[in-house]
Formats: structure tokens, C-alpha cells, sequence
């Protein structure tokens, strides 16, 4: 497995993480703001993954 190979693969597991903490933000309101930080972590990992995913195709 190449680096852009493996990049993909943990892109995949930050949009499944993201999703997570999001469907956890919508059942437990009483930790609604911490689930809603984590996706929001996801999600910038999820821009520098791609951002790299970019620059290592270019």
C-alpha cells in the first residue's frame, strides 16, 4: 500500500468518525457540545488528509 492508498483509507475512517460523533450529538443532548467538537476535529482532519491526498497526486 502506497501513501495516497493509505491516506484514502484513513480519510474513510475520519468521515466515519465524523459521522459518529455527529449521529451522538443528535441522540445524547446532554453531551451535544462535546460531540459536535469531535466531529468538528474530524472534519479538519478530514481537509488535511485531502489536502495531502492533492498534494501527493499532483
Amino acid at each position: 500500500m502506497g501513501p495516497v492508498e493509505a491516506l484514502k483509507l484513513a480519510l474513510g475512517k475520519e468521515i466515519e468518525a465524523m459521522e459518529m460523533y455527529k449521529g451522538f450529538a443528535l441522540e445524547y443532548s446532554a453531551a451535544k457540545d462535546t460531540f459536535e467538537f469531535l466531529a468538528n476535529e474530524e472534519y479538519k482532519h478530514k481537509q488535511l488528509i485531502e489536502k495531502k491526498i492533492i498534494e501527493l497526486t499532483k
